[in-house]
């Protein structure tokens, strides 16, 4: 069952039952915040392993790059300058990958951490300041309630009542206020759940799948260049075989 629905005219009343439904909002509120620390601690585990990775893969196509094959004779056939060349020509297409993983890595901050952090930090973090106000309110609303009930008014001359009646219409209307901001606030968490919040993720997917995407299509590439060294190991292969028959 989800969350029931706070209503502005609950705040007048100050319920039990509108407490309770306050409660399981504040509760989804905190559960929501932690949810989002998790998923920025994670993402950037997730794009520092990205980092590392392809450090790694670009040391090895730094490798692969200043490798040189040696064959016999000064002049090569058309196979041994492919041949030789191979190694050069995965290197470039490992660098060309991790190019496009660069800028993945390196839009992370600004399309995907920050949001987020700045999410949980403008709504959650407003609506909990709106519950420190609310709080505060509920207490002085009580406070004079209190004092006001104390109040023995065969001692205490008019003037001091109608003080006293003042303070407390006051705290009242200041404690309406407060509930009202504080239940307005939880509804724009809510809301903005739906877009804000879901547009961040969304953008975090597309990332990726854009990286993927750009990946695919450089092994389309990749393939008719596969073909071909195919092609031509198997002839050297043969040449090879023959040649120790």
């Amino acid at each position: 069952m989800g969350l029931q629905p706070l209503e502005f005219a609950d705040c007048l009343t100050d319920s039990p039952f509108f407490r309770t439904k306050l409660a399981e909002h504040e509760k989804e509120l905190e559960r929501t915040s932690k949810f989002i620390k998790t998923l920025v601690h994670h993402g950037r585990d997730v794009y520092n392993a990205a980092k590392q990775f392809s450090k790694a893969q670009r040391a090895f196509a730094k490798d692969l790059m200043e490798f040189k094959f040696e064959c016999i004779g000064n002049n090569l056939t058309d196979g041994e300058i492919c041949i030789s060349e191979s190694l050069s020509a995965f290197a470039r297409f490992i660098e060309k990958i991790e190019d496009q993983r660069d800028i993945l890595i390196n839009n992370s901050e600004d399309h995907f951490v920050k949001p987020l952090e700045n999410f949980r930090k403008e709504n959650i973090g407003a609506a909990k300041e709106e519950k420190k106000n609310f709080d505060k309110q509920t207490t002085k609303f009580c406070q004079s309630q209190e004092r006001y009930l104390n109040m023995k008014p065969a001692k205490i001359n008019d003037s001091i009542l109608q003080e006293a009646d003042t303070q407390v219409e006051f705290e009242k209307k200041a404690f309406y206020t407060a509930s009202m901001k504080y239940v307005l606030k939880l509804q724009e968490v809510q809301e903005r759940k739906k877009f804000e919040f879901v547009e961040i993720l969304l953008s975090y997917m597309l990332s990726w799948v854009t990286f993927y995407h750009q990946g695919y299509v450089d092994l389309e590439d990749f393939m008719s260049y596969d073909y071909d060294l195919r092609q031509l190991l198997q002839k050297v292969r043969l040449e090879d075989v023959s040649i120790h028959m």
